[in-house]
């Protein structure tokens, strides 16, 4: 029985002792860890892979990572003739003081490499591996864990972590070591049964939704007749086989001395085998164009879709419209670059405007990868085009013939009587969410342009006007359709008001308006402005009668009537004769309408209450002025 006790008092002493002969190996290497992290090896062009090193307890920053002789990962992966053109290395270390405080535990390490990566820029690589030596490797799964889920591209960018003898399970001589040394690292170290830090971090990384590729190495020899860290707690969350380090202790285990030092030869084949396949550059990919010869091909069978821009590599680019054919093609994005990240897909709008009337169209397709793309759009069928542009214009008016005829809005139209600009804003605002769907994946003020091109193709001029006021800022690629949509409504109302003077000869008129499609020359449109009506594709019975539903409701609005009479003449492609009728039918109406208010009794009175107050006005200054005089 004494025998028993002597044995595992001496068992119990001869650990305790060589935990001591740890501390003493790793304060042989490192007495304190001053050295600050920062790039061991980074070309001036930056390569695709940055692989950043984490020292363990007690460790130092690059140190840990080096041999009695200088040679190290750094300078074999420097020299490596297949890795050294893909890498450059960084060293994060944090302070390792073993017989005093100041040492930062797991989650105070993880903390400090979060704040260092990106000022130094780490985490612009396309790929990014971290290796974690002993401690070092559960402080890069703390770092991941608190990220990897709330930052996705961070996720896409780190595909693989190799740890060396990371102890999972914690370490038993960390708990004996603790006697003889005061750091609270050493408490994140003990055995996981007792240590809630670990059980944190296990359930943590294993409710991540997206892991990199763990790879595991472990030491096969004893520093001072103990394994620091055991095969189970080295190898628990690995991936694939762990590979045994041979005649490696816990301390030696990285410090490679030879390009086919079994550590050096684990860390190269994990990166030639899990990194280098993948694309580290951007990829540009058209998934819903055919691919001919020359260029990317898309058949557009609606006014607007969207489709997909993929970047299938892990680097960001950027991208944008460099030209196109016609003002009548939109692409959005336009002109301006727009970022795209590595693995994600971004979407471009294809939309035809109103006036389009040919069956192709071409723009190019720019970005900062070396090509660029030709893209053809074509239009096999424009009567189906049409189609959709006549569902378009339907759904606004009847849209602002709903808004206008509901009791609801009364109040508020009333308000707006005697403010036609915030009255015809409002209706713009209308006529743009009755669009909706078609148009909502474009920019602001590309959406508010297409409202008024399909407004304006509609003769609801002042509307479009106030849609078009919507699209200041709009991309310099559009900035033509916009100054071409401003003169067609300045011609829509300089023809209006020919019609109500009847001072136009509309027999030598170019018939532009009934056929839109070719657009007027801007030289020709001072001398010949067009009778006004609707375009031949919006002709149709279905939109004649939405059309005309609106000019009722619009002619219960008083300031909106004139409106309503220059709607009823497109839709109805009033004869020059009928027109002028109508138009100066309307504002004979407006113009009684404006006297009876100017002769009603109230009005009366209220410029006999201007002339009292102007009469005692001049009297008190006259009272004022006389002592002057004298």
């Amino acid at each position: 029985m004494r025998t028993a006790v002597a044995l595992r008092r001496q068992h119990w002493w001869l650990t305790l002792i060589a935990a001591c002969l740890v501390l003493a190996a790793c304060h042989r290497s490192a007495p304190v860890n001053g050295e600050d992290p920062g790039w061991v090896e980074r070309s001036d062009t930056r390569h695709k892979i940055a692989v950043v090193f984490v020292h363990g307890i007690f460790g130092s920053t690059r140190g840990t990572w080096t041999d009695a002789h200088g040679e190290s990962f750094f300078r074999l992966l420097k020299n490596d003739a297949t890795l050294g053109p893909q890498v450059d290395t960084y060293a994060f270390g944090f302070s390792s003081n073993i017989m005093t405080g100041g040492s930062p535990d797991i989650r105070e390490a993880a903390n400090k490499l979060q704040s260092y990566l990106q000022p130094s820029g780490v985490l612009d690589y396309p790929a990014i591996v971290f290796v974690g030596h002993s401690m070092g490797g559960l402080v890069i799964m703390r770092y991941l864990a608190n990220n990897l889920d709330k930052a996705p591209a961070l996720a896409e960018k780190v595909p693989l972590i190799v740890l060396f003898s990371a102890p999972m399970e914690g370490a038993q001589v960390a708990q004996l070591a603790g006697l003889v040394a005061s750091n609270p690292a050493l408490s994140n170290l003990r055995p996981v049964d007792s240590n809630d830090m670990l059980k944190q971090l296990s359930d943590d990384w294993a409710s991540l939704a997206a892991k990199p590729r763990v790879g595991c190495a472990y030491e096969t020899a004893d520093v001072g007749g103990v394994r620091i860290v055991q095969w189970g707690s080295a190898t628990r969350v690995c991936d694939g086989r762990p590979v045994a380090i041979d005649n490696a202790d816990h301390i030696s285990l990285v410090k490679p001395d030879r390009a086919t030092h079994p550590a050096y030869m684990f860390l190269s084949g994990q990166l030639t085998e899990h990194v280098l396949p993948l694309q580290m550059s951007a990829q540009l990919e058209l998934p819903d164009f055919q691919r001919d010869e020359n260029s990317y091909i898309f058949t557009l069978g609606a006014p607007e879709e969207n489709v997909r821009l993929m970047n299938t590599g892990r680097a960001h680019m950027k991208y944008w419209i460099g030209k196109k054919s016609s003002r009548s093609l939109l692409v959005s994005p336009g002109a301006s670059p727009q970022l795209i990240n590595g693995n994600s897909t971004e979407l471009l709008t294809v939309t035809l405007r109103v006036d389009a009337d040919e069956n192709a169209y071409e723009f190019t397709l720019k970005s900062d990868l070396p090509s660029e793309q030709t893209v053809r759009v074509l239009v096999p069928d424009l009567s189906r085009l049409r189609t959709g542009h006549q569902r378009n214009a339907i759904k606004v008016t009847t849209g602002l013939a709903q808004y206008l005829g509901d009791p609801a809005n009364a109040e508020k139209i009333a308000a707006l009587q005697h403010d036609p600009d915030q009255l015809n804003a409002q209706l713009a605002a209308v006529a743009h969410a009755a669009l909706g769907e078609p148009i909502k994946r474009l920019p602001s003020a590309e959406q508010w342009l297409l409202t008024a091109d399909l407004l304006a193709a509609a003769n609801l001029r002042s509307i479009a006007s106030a849609a078009l006021a919507q699209s200041a800022g709009i991309d310099a690629f559009y900035l033509q359709a916009e100054k071409e949509l401003r003169d067609k409504l300045l011609a829509q109302g300089r023809a209006e008001l020919l019609i109500r003077s009847d001072a136009m000869d509309w027999s030598h008129a170019l018939p532009h308006a009934g056929h839109p499609d070719t657009p007027l020359p801007a030289a020709q449109e001072d001398q010949a402005p067009s009778m006004p009506a609707i375009p031949v594709w919006l002709d149709t019975v279905a939109y004649r009668e939405s059309s005309l539903q609106l000019v009722r409701n619009m002619e219960k609005v008083a300031s909106l009537r004139q409106d309503a009479a220059s709607l009823e003449v497109a839709t109805l492609k009033m004869s020059a004769e009928a027109a002028t009728a109508k138009l100066q039918q309307v504002e004979r109406q407006e113009n009684a309408t404006q006297m009876q208010i100017f002769q009603s009794p109230a009005a009366e009175a209220e410029r006999q209450r201007r002339s009292e107050i102007e009469r005692e006005t001049r009297s008190r200054a006259q009272r004022i002025e006389r002592p002057q005089l004298r």
